[in-house]
């Protein structure tokens, strides 16, 4: 067999077992601490602010040869101090919008997260292919908020009952897998060392 012929099966091999093997993702996964609202309010005499609150940032490195193929988030509502929660919902976003993909929530008093007392009660959430562009700026930059709103109805307005929100320890999970250029250079490396072997012994 010559060396030209010896390349071309070589390469024939390796573009088979690169279209047809999956890639395999390794997780990256960080964890913020459990989370209680500083202030309550009982939706009578006081109110919450407007807009969202940060419970905390989910930093992490994307490293420079992987892309990023989908994000899980997972949490509960309610956390070791309290079972339950104020009705509330919460985000993932950045800077300026902290808003972007809604992940969970808590919408109604009849809902476990707000009435029962067996919690936490648990939640996750995908990314779907929208979120992640969505969010991309942040996911590039390797930084991403989890915010949460206040339900403003009254629904569950009693003069002096304040209403507090309880988060349990968010995880976020996120899956990547090699570029296709990073697996196309290390195959050619291994191009290299088999031709040259090959004509060593020819």
């Amino acid at each position: 067999m010559t060396t030209r012929t010896l390349t071309a099966a070589i390469l024939s091999l390796g573009a088979a077992f690169i279209l047809t093997t999956p890639a395999h993702a390794s997780p990256i996964a960080v964890t913020l601490p459990s989370f209680d609202s500083p202030s309550g309010y009982d939706f009578v005499t006081t109110f919450p602010p407007a807009g969202s609150s940060t419970i905390g940032t989910f930093t992490f490195s994307i490293p420079a040869s992987e892309l990023v193929t989908g994000i899980t988030i997972s949490g509960t509502f309610g956390n070791a101090d309290n079972p339950t929660t104020a009705l509330s919902d919460y985000f993932l976003g950045y800077s300026g919008h902290e808003t972007a993909v809604e992940v969970a929530s808590c919408d109604s008093i009849l809902a476990n997260c707000y009435s029962a007392q067996d919690g936490p009660t648990s939640w996750t959430y995908t990314l779907t292919a929208g979120n992640l562009s969505t969010l991309a700026p942040a996911i590039t930059g390797g930084s991403l908020d989890f915010t949460y709103t206040w339900d403003n109805n009254t629904q569950f307005a009693f003069s002096g009952d304040l209403q507090y929100v309880y988060a349990g320890a968010p995880t976020l999970n996120i899956q990547v897998t090699p570029e296709p250029a990073s697996v196309l250079m290390c195959f050619g490396g291994l191009i290299v060392i088999a031709t040259l072997r090959r004509i060593r012994r020819v």
